[in-house]
Parts: structure tokens; sequence; C-alpha cells
């Protein structure tokens, strides 16, 4: 993974049609603008990635040990 440090209104390059823009930046928040061909698909990656399968241990009981009583 690249990591860059950008400011607000500067430029990232991905190939040569692909430009990002940083717009704003707040405390805990970064808005973006992204430039790219039309047959680019620009997608959210928590709306593309599928929900995780249910836990199958979560219904059974617990099999932790309780201490004995002396």
């Amino acid at each position: 993974m690249l990591v860059l440090s950008r400011k607000r209104f500067e430029r990232l390059l991905i190939g040569p049609d692909i430009r990002i823009t940083i717009v704003k930046v707040d405390r805990s928040q970064v808005r973006l603008g992204i430039e790219a061909p039309a047959d680019h698909a620009i997608l959210r990656e928590e709306l593309v990635q599928p929900e995780p399968a249910p836990d199958p241990m979560a219904d059974r009981p617990s099999l932790r040990r309780t201490p004995s009583r002396r």
C-alpha cells in the first residue's frame, strides 16, 4: 500500500487517465474528487464487500470451564 500526504486541491494521478483531487479535509473526513473515463467503475469498498458469513459457533453454548468449588 502506498501512503501519501496531500493538501487541499492537490492531485494524484493513476495512469494517464485517472485523476484524484483532494477537495476538502475535515477533522475525521476527507472529500475526494475523482475524474476517470466512463468505462471505469468507481465504487466504495463497503458496497462491494460481501456480508460476512454468520459464525457457525455463535449458537452453541460456551465451552468455557467454570471454576470448581471445593
